[in-house]
């Protein structure tokens, strides 16, 4: 406790030492180098959130007093097995003489190796290959509606299940879509969609509409003229 790496040691890791030192089970059983507490063991001892447990296993091992012999894995039934550490203050089994005591050698920056779980997402999610993600088939809506006594076309690219925003193309008049049904495409507002064949029944359809509109303006604009002929009659009988 009197060497410079024990007093360089934050208070977490300096509670967290004596903890690591009770898995040894003495000379008779040396189990140096086989010693396992997992953070979540050291959290609930200690009172404190598993990061900061975590942060003392790394500390401990900058310092010396520590170093990782095994990574954590999964046993032979699928139990999860936290890392080993060898403490160096103790001798390792096999071994004449005392530990290595690897922390008499630590300087103010020059700090021991610290021991990284491998990553578990290295290509992919949970450490597997990302699956191909099949495409959207969802083919584009058409949406006829009446604007200003004339039809147009909108045309709505399908999102299935995600968070884009949905793309709208410009509005565009009976003729031009009527026009463009041989080719069945549309200009949408992020490039050339390519629409779903009409049948000839909605092709008829859109034909009708178009010439039942063009019937009613033709009608609406004879309206017009007679009632300003109208008014012109009226305006002569007053004179």
């Amino acid at each position: 406790m009197e060497t410079n790496a024990w007093k360089a040691l934050s208070s977490t890791a300096q509670a967290l030492y004596p903890w690591i030192k009770l898995e040894w089970r003495g000379p008779d059983a040396n189990n140096n180098g086989k010693l396992r507490l997992s953070v979540r063991q050291a959290a609930e001892r200690l009172g404190v959130r598993p990061d900061t447990a975590a942060e003392g296993f790394r500390d401990l091992q900058r310092k010396g007093f520590i170093v990782q012999t095994e990574a954590a894995c999964l046993g032979v039934e699928g139990a999860a097995k936290s890392p080993a550490y060898e403490v160096t203050e103790l001798k390792m089994p096999g071994m004449d003489g005392d530990g290595r005591k690897l922390y008499r050698q630590w300087h103010p920056g020059q700090d021991f190796p610290v021991a990284i779980a491998p990553s578990n997402n290295p290509t992919g999610k949970n450490g597997r290959k990302v699956k191909s993600q099949p495409e959207n088939r969802d083919g584009d809506i058409t949406k006829i509606v009446t604007k200003d006594a004339h039809t147009v076309i909108n045309t709505v690219t399908a999102r299935h299940k995600n968070r884009d925003d949905q793309t709208i193309s410009r509005p565009k008049s009976i003729t031009e879509s009527v026009t463009s049904l041989s080719s069945h495409t549309s200009k949408t507002g992020r490039g050339t969609a390519r629409q779903p064949a009409l049948n000839s029944g909605q092709a008829q359809c859109l034909r009708t509409n178009a010439e039942n509109i063009a019937a009613i303006n033709e009608l609406l604009r004879a309206t017009s003229t007679s009632m300003t002929l109208c008014e012109g009659d009226a305006c002569d009988d007053a004179t």
